[in-house]
């Protein structure tokens, strides 16, 4: 099975309209996933995860009770470096989540949890193949890039990130910042799950988004929906999972 995560209603509407043999479940007495087919792919679709913490429970609970193979991490992120652009296609070559900061307690990190890698890296043939997959359904501008992820996307985050540059690695690599991701990630290592997020940049961190910025990626979720069921279909095709 295929899990696709989203932050919003919004995020997911696409892959809620396209999945076959649709039925629903509620989770938690509240959160509702969509179960049906793609490709003759079994897929899973998840929207309101609007924090790590939520988003690992979640996702802990659903690949317990479910074999899943893979997990997709849609929506929205937010630049950092000023060579991204509105509107382009961010998809993660690793996760960091910058909530952590254990440096209190001695030879730890910040974004390293006890006991678990700082970084969590994506699979290289999971990144060609939705790269692959954008190529080949939409015209959009793609780049691999670092996720950071936070659940306080404010000014102080920001400044946080710019005085630990040297800590994250942050150099001319391209960076983006989202709030979730690293609950997924966090969940998806704990249960040995391949994870990839691939999200639209809304605007730079740092600069206040318009509503022309939300509607430009409403309108992209269009593209991005249709690569991710290309990819799915190629992955089917070729038994990535299974091998």
């Amino acid at each position: 099975m295929i899990l696709i995560v989203g932050s919003t209603h919004d995020d997911v509407l696409y892959f809620d309209k396209v999945l076959l043999n649709r039925k629903e479940e509620v989770v938690f007495s509240r959160y509702k996933i969509s179960i049906g087919t793609v490709f003759n792919q079994e897929v899973i679709v998840l929207g309101d995860q609007y924090s790590s913490p939520l988003t690992s429970s979640l996702l802990t609970y659903i690949m317990t009770k479910y074999y899943i193979d893979l997990v997709f991490v849609i929506g929205k992120c937010y630049g950092i470096d000023r060579n991204t652009k509105s509107g382009d296609i961010a998809i993660s070559s690793s996760v960091i989540d910058v909530n952590v900061d254990f440096t209190r307690i001695g030879n730890i990190g910040i974004g390293e949890i006890p006991g678990l890698s700082r970084e969590y890296k994506v699979q290289n043939d999971l990144i060609d193949y939705v790269k692959q997959g954008i190529a080949k359904r939409t015209y959009v501008n793609s780049f691999n890039a670092i996720y950071l992820s936070s659940d306080n996307l404010s000014d102080e985050t920001f400044r946080k990130l710019k005085e630990n540059k040297s800590i994250f690695g942050i150099t001319d690599e391209k960076f983006v910042i989202d709030h979730n991701t690293s609950g997924a990630a966090v969940a998806c290592t704990l249960k040995d799950v391949p994870l990839i997020a691939v999200k639209v940049v809304e605007n730079q961190f740092d600069v206040e988004s318009k509503i022309d910025n939300y509607l430009q990626v409403l309108d992209r979720y269009i593209d991005l929906g249709k690569a991710i069921v290309s990819t799915i279909g190629d992955i089917g095709r070729n038994d990535v999972l299974r091998s």
